[in-house]
């Protein structure tokens, strides 16, 4: 009976954090550049199942004690690129990210909406400057800029710096933070030929829809298992009371 608590529990556990991702998903589906998370589950112990005879146990199967949630995954999928017609924003096509180097160090980022701040560095609002391929941060010095595929910025006609767009070998390197931000311990190599659309942003590779479907099953899933929990609580009760009647 023990049983069924550990795997309804674990039941209620996964449930939780799958609506807590599809959560995050569904709030940032209009964030630029973010990327969905997906919980992915695992089995937790396993029983092997025998049929018994007379002379011996013939093996037949195996039955899992408990699915627990195992991580939670980015889908690095691209989203739907769309013109914004502003010389400060910028997209990547294809692999690779932008770099912003803030108060909480260099972070990395597939949003391009960028700003310029009082000394004319090209910033990242509340995150700090973009980088170039130079790894240092770019200095603009006015919003009225032109770019061309590779990332070159020019100002009346003079290049003044270049996108720096970076990519790892291993996106798993990658640690999620806030605002759709990513820090890595190592690893970033500058992509030497990066595809990058001016007056465009990424969308969101969220689908509002396919979110909603998921939060309705999980919210079931949920309430099945809490429901089912109570069953146990109320067949357990009965039975520690019908024992403690037996002389």
């Amino acid at each position: 009976m023990e049983r069924g608590f550990y795997m309804l529990g674990s039941g209620l556990i996964t449930q939780s954090r799958k609506l807590t991702a599809i959560s995050n998903n569904i709030a940032n589906a209009e964030t630029n550049g973010y990327k969905k998370q997906k919980v992915s589950t695992t089995t937790f112990g396993e029983m092997v199942i025998s049929r018994l005879d007379s002379q011996s146990s013939t093996p037949i199967g195996s039955l899992s004690l408990a699915t627990i949630a195992d991580k939670t995954n980015v889908i690095h999928s691209e989203g739907t690129l769309k013109s914004t017609d502003r010389a400060l924003d910028f997209a990547i096509v294809g692999e690779g990210f932008f770099a912003v180097r803030g108060n909480n160090g260099v972070r990395y980022t597939r949003n391009g909406s960028f700003n310029v701040d009082e000394e004319g560095y090209l910033i990242l609002n509340n995150e700090g400057r973009v980088l170039g391929a130079d790894g240092n941060p770019i200095r603009v010095g006015t919003d009225q800029i032109q770019a061309d595929e590779a990332g070159n910025l020019m100002v009346n006609g003079t290049t003044v710096g270049t996108l720096g767009v970076y990519n790892f070998a291993d996106y798993n390197n990658l640690k999620l933070a806030d605002n759709g931000m990513y820090t890595a311990t190592g690893g970033a190599v500058l992509l030497q030929n990066p595809n990058i659309s001016w007056k465009k942003l990424e969308g969101s590779n969220v689908d509002p829809a396919e979110e909603m479907t998921n939060a309705l099953a999980a919210q079931r899933e949920l309430q099945s298992c809490s429901q089912a929990v109570k069953m146990y609580d109320q067949v357990m009760s009965r039975a520690s009371t019908e024992i403690a009647k037996i002389n």
